[in-house]
């Protein structure tokens, strides 16, 4: 379809859209449009926090107006096996960057009552060891907040690790669309579901007893695909029939339940709302 010679070797790219390749190099990162005869448009040059990092993940928003790269580097000398998450949030209208702390990113839309617009989110997921304590967190923010219009509170959220995976990490996210959930995917396997709105924890289960490397939305059934290192593919989603009783009955959250019968038009609210 076309070609072209980059000045500097590519050691990440990915499809971010359809139409759009995102190619990142030591120094920069890419866009480049497979139609016509455009070649690759330098968006941003990658921020000191990310030097020497291996790149593991690159997104854009649905608007092409937020960006962020995410890679991760050699732990602590004496934990070097949980490794350090760097994150770059990048402003195409601002053309401004901020770096983060983060091992796994996604984007999401999000309608605030009393909006007429929706709402742009990230959230991301961190783990990190400062002084022997080691804090896991899921933080939900809002981009460019709208003058004059609701905004979207920010949250955060412990993740709870289990003893035995004190050293694993978070290595992708997905946001349920159709759920509004977010799913959080970590290298050795453990599955973590969070409510958008809320950072509500739902769920956490082992889904591959092999490290998950890749991960990408399944928006039809409203979860994800992941790919682990045995080869496998896996597809992961709820249980419609199952998770608002779930969440009502064992999570006891009344307003949980109803606001995701709300969202996916799920059974299970019926006696709950009377």
């Amino acid at each position: 379809m076309k070609s072209h010679q980059m000045p500097e070797q590519v050691v990440f790219w990915k499809w971010i859209s359809p139409k759009m390749l995102g190619l990142v190099t030591q120094s920069s990162v890419y866009h480049w449009l497979i139609e016509g005869d455009s070649e690759p448009v330098k968006m941003f040059d990658r921020a000191a926090n990310l030097v020497n990092n291996q790149i593991i993940n690159y997104k854009c928003d649905p608007s092409e107006k937020w960006l962020v790269l995410i890679g991760i580097a050699p732990g602590s000398p004496e934990r070097p096996q949980l490794v350090k998450g760097n994150m770059q949030l990048f402003s195409v209208d601002q053309q401004r960057s901020q770096a983060l702390e983060a091992h796994a990113a996604s984007f999401a839309s999000f309608r605030v009552s009393g909006n007429d617009k929706d709402s742009i989110l990230i959230s991301f997921a961190t783990k990190s060891s400062n002084a022997g304590q080691t804090t896991s967190k899921l933080h939900v923010i809002e981009l460019g907040a709208q003058p004059g219009k609701p905004s979207f509170t920010k949250k955060q959220a412990d993740l709870f690790f289990p003893p035995d995976f004190a050293d694993d990490f978070p290595v992708a996210m997905q946001v349920s669309h159709k759920y509004g959930l977010i799913y959080v995917i970590t290298k050795l396997g453990l599955l973590f579901v969070y409510d958008l709105e809320t950072a509500t924890a739902v769920y956490r289960n082992r889904i591959s007893p092999d490290p998950i490397f890749l991960t990408a939305e399944a928006s039809s059934v409203g979860g994800f695909y992941a790919i682990n290192r045995r080869g496998q593919v896996l597809l992961a989603t709820v249980n419609e029939a199952t998770i608002v009783p779930f969440v009502s009955g064992q999570l006891n959250n009344l307003e949980l339940a109803v606001n995701l019968a709300k969202r996916g038009n799920l059974p299970g609210a019926e006696n709950l709302v009377s």
